[in-house]
């Protein structure tokens, strides 16, 4: 009974623990307060983010047959073979595919949008964070 105890008490402070664990690239934009915040408060935007930090940004070729059609929102001097996240380009994600040329080759870099309703949600989450800092 005492080793099932114990077991079910390991178990227990090792899932708090580990959910208490932050994914660090996310301060790179915000501070620690705000992740916890948006954490707690939203917990699909902080699951978002950190699957945007995986996920969202995509370097590809230019496909030749579409080249001409594609409006760009830029044009990037970075390495098309390093890692970047919509962080470390300094960029947001929006409710719109955003398309970067990247300088010196026939590639892009391409940053996925934010789901239409999940948009409407993180406006009201920023709008109640931010009127809650001004308290």
């Amino acid at each position: 009974m005492l080793k099932n105890t114990l077991l079910l008490l390991i178990l227990v402070s090792a899932t708090y623990g580990f959910s208490q664990e932050i994914d660090n690239r996310l301060l790179a934009k915000y501070s620690k307060e705000e992740i916890n915040s948006i954490r707690k408060n939203n917990p699909e935007e902080y699951t978002f983010l950190v699957n945007a930090l995986d996920k969202g940004v995509v370097i590809s070729e230019i496909p030749a047959q579409k080249a001409k059609d594609i409006v760009f929102d830029g044009t990037l001097e970075i390495d098309p073979n390093g890692t970047h996240t919509f962080i470390s380009l300094g960029k947001e994600i929006t409710d719109r595919y955003q398309y970067y040329k990247i300088a010196g080759t026939s590639k892009m870099l391409t940053i996925k949008p934010r789901p239409v309703k999940h948009t409407q949600e993180i406006k009201i989450v920023r709008n109640n964070h931010k009127a809650n800092k001004k308290h």
